[in-house]
């Protein structure tokens, strides 16, 4: 027993004397554990910091592709809403137009577009009018990758039904087409005449002047449309090591013109949609050379009877576009000879002749970006135009025997917001000789707005 007491008091006397070493132990651990909890959260957070990086790299690649991706469709969108091939809308000098509404049965994509245009109108001589010309509607469709159909349909002046009812409502296309390659295929239908360029790239937005040519109003009866067949095609020949040259054709026979057609213009000579005034037909056709991008110049010939006596009349004309950077030069020349049989017991006009030439200067200054003019829009341009055109008709001898002629020279200034929006300002001076074609002697100011959807 003893033993034992002394046993335990040796122990507790020991536990004593190492306490404070112990407690020294402890304190040391207490210190190691915390230093190595600190550490680990420090590399937690560091580890976290990465995970995070990593995950917000990843957001941006993804958030980058999605971006890339969406402007990518958008793009696709725009060529597939904006680029579809039809009434002309696409092949212009300038603008674009058009809308593809989805067929959900998977066939007969339809396009709708068309342009209106307003004008302002004060010659001398003549009263100042407001006129509110042409709305035309285009629809096409797209019922196979082979066959297409397109048309437009023009509204002037308000239709018939104005007070003044000197409106009309009219087709002036309507046709379809049955591709068969490049260089052939078929078209059928209400056909836009394919003598010279500007009675195929008519419409008002794509023109940089309000007033249409003395030429395509009373040489070349524009917008001239014969119902008839033909075909189009182009093709590229290589020449040795040239590779650019670009030929396009349209070839057509078509009812032709009839005995409409006077001394002051051929306008009154087109023909029915409906019934041939005689039982000849005519053929008409044009054939483009583009040597390269930019530049062209083109061929177009016209043969038919125009009465049912044989009587025929029989055009050439040659167009010309060419692009030297900002500066634009346009024209065209075009002359009709018309047979006149001797049984005939009164004159008629035996010629009809025109031409024009025009200078388009696109520019814009820099100070103007700032501007309305310019700040909310993307390539905003300014269009200095001059032109010079005149046409001679030959008198049928009601006047004196004296030939028909008018001159007129323009000056005008546009803008244009987007490609196929403008608005447009200028100046005509006007001279005749004998009867009025046009404007007379009359000069003056006009302005316009046309656009193109």
């Amino acid at each position: 027993m003893r033993v034992l007491r002394i046993t335990v008091v040796a122990m507790m006397i020991l536990a004593w004397v190492s306490l404070p070493v112990y407690a020294d132990s402890i304190e040391e651990l207490k210190t190691m554990i915390l230093q190595l909890k600190d550490d680990y959260e420090s590399k937690i957070q560091a580890l976290q910091a990465k995970v995070d990086q990593l995950e917000a790299n990843q957001e941006l690649k993804v958030s980058d592709k999605v971006d890339e991706i969406r402007d990518q469709i958008k793009e696709e969108v725009k060529a597939e809403t904006l680029n579809v091939e039809y009434v002309g809308r696409r092949q212009g000098p300038v603008g674009s137009g058009g809308l593809l509404v989805r067929n959900p049965f998977g066939f007969g994509d339809v396009t709708l577009g068309g342009y209106f245009d307003t004008e302002y109108r004060d010659l001398a001589k003549t009263d100042s009018t407001f006129q509110q010309h042409r709305w035309i509607i285009n629809i096409g469709a797209a019922m196979h990758d082979k066959l297409r159909f397109n048309s437009e349909l023009e509204i002037e002046y308000g239709g018939p039904n104005t007070p003044s009812s000197d409106g009309e409502i009219k087709v002036e296309q309507a046709y379809g087409d049955y591709l068969i390659n490049e260089m052939v295929n078929l078209r059928a239908g209400a056909l836009l005449v394919p003598f010279g360029r500007y009675n195929l790239y008519h419409d008002s937005d794509l023109q940089d002047l309000s007033d249409r040519p003395i030429l395509a109003r009373d040489i070349i009866p524009t917008t001239w449309t014969e119902a008839g067949y033909g075909f189009f095609g182009d093709m590229n020949p290589s020449i040795g090591s040239y590779e650019d040259l670009l030929l396009k054709y349209e070839v057509y026979v078509v009812n032709g013109l009839d005995t409409g057609f006077s001394d002051t213009g051929m306008g009154g000579a087109k023909n029915s949609l409906k019934i041939d005034n005689n039982e000849g037909k005519s053929i008409v056709g044009r054939v483009s050379v583009e040597p390269i991008s930019g530049h062209e110049v083109a061929f177009s010939g016209y043969w038919g009877d125009y009465n049912k006596t044989d009587d025929s009349i029989s055009g050439i004309g040659m167009d010309w576009l060419s692009n030297w950077g900002p500066l634009e030069f346009v024209g065209e020349y075009a002359y009709f000879g018309v047979e006149e049989s001797p049984t005939l017991s009164s004159d008629l006009a035996n010629f009809f002749q025109g031409a024009y030439t025009q200078f388009n200067y696109h520019f814009w200054p820099e100070f103007l970006n700032n501007t309305f003019l310019g700040s909310n829009f993307k390539d905003p341009t300014l269009t200095a135009v001059t032109r010079y055109d005149w046409a001679l008709i030959s008198d049928d001898s009601d006047a004196g025997n004296t030939n028909n002629r008018e001159d007129r020279w323009t000056l005008g200034l546009n803008y244009r917001p987007i490609d196929n929006v403008v608005f447009k300002f200028e100046y005509q001076w006007n001279r005749t000789k004998s009867e009025v074609l046009e404007a007379g002697n009359n000069d003056g100011f006009i302005t316009s707005v046309a656009m193109g959807f």
